[in-house]
């Protein structure tokens, strides 16, 4: 117990600092003391959060007169992440006011799926536009049924699908199709994108799969998008106190 109780007292002990060819050394970790105390940030789902908390001026009475002073940033560090700072105080360090998070349900892209489900999704993960109309209408008419036949030359993919016991359409298939997939704020207009779209016969099944190809290009897009829609939605007065990085 002696023992036990004498090392709690030197372990309360000033750290001991040495020097050795000419470096210092501390025999404990020392961890600095901030000066100023930082909120922790609130989690939201939408851009327009972030406007409102600037335009409302939430949090002033809290924030010293120094505080207020520094700008805002707008972070836009990806197309589904925006993050609302101060400028660097006093410890060099940035105070985050807000996180802008979003998860939007995706299109399963590169997979396989029977017809049904590949319509389901196409009515539940698009924008509403002629080209995913298009390829719902198509998929709706494609069957296993003996004589459905596809033709493929790598541009343009054919499809014969019967339409009634001896009526037999065929319909041609434009690759790559634009479409624009839910996948960013709802406040921003969703970017449009080329995809590969293909169909394939296994035994009595058909199975439909969309193929990204634009390299993830419409992240920059977005990114940019998103910056835009800030610049619209903030007055002049107000950028003038908002930093908008994306």
């Amino acid at each position: 117990m002696l023992k036990e109780a004498i090392d709690r007292i030197l372990s309360l002990a000033d750290p001991t600092i040495t020097e050795i060819d000419g470096e210092r050394y501390a025999d404990r970790t020392l961890q600095r003391i901030k000066k100023e105390l930082v909120a922790a940030p609130l989690q939201v789902h939408t851009l327009s959060a972030l406007v409102d908390y600037i335009t409302e001026g939430a949090d002033e009475a809290a924030e010293s007169e120094e505080a207020i002073q520094r700008r805002f940033v707008v972070h836009v560090a990806d197309f589904d992440r925006v993050y609302l700072h101060r400028e660097l105080n006093s410890d060099k360090a940035r105070e985050c006011l807000l996180e802008a998070e979003i998860a939007v349900p995706t299109f399963p892209f590169g997979r396989w799926m029977d017809m049904e489900t590949f319509i389901i999704n196409m009515q539940t993960h698009f924008v509403p536009t002629e080209n995913c109309d298009a390829l719902v209408a198509l998929a709706g008419t494609v069957t296993a049924e003996d004589g459905t036949t596809l033709a493929d030359d790598g541009v343009t993919q054919k499809v014969t699908a019967r339409t009634g016991i001896s009526l037999v359409k065929k319909v041609d298939v434009p690759n790559p199709v634009m479409l624009a997939p839910f996948r960013t704020f709802p406040e921003i207009e969703q970017p449009a994108s080329p995809f590969v779209f293909r169909v394939k016969k296994e035994g009595d099944a058909i199975y439909a799969a969309l193929f990204a190809a634009d390299g993830d290009g419409w992240k920059r897009e977005t990114i940019l998008r998103i910056r835009d829609w800030f610049t619209m939605e903030l007055t002049d007065e107000q950028r003038q106190d908002v930093i908008i990085l994306a």
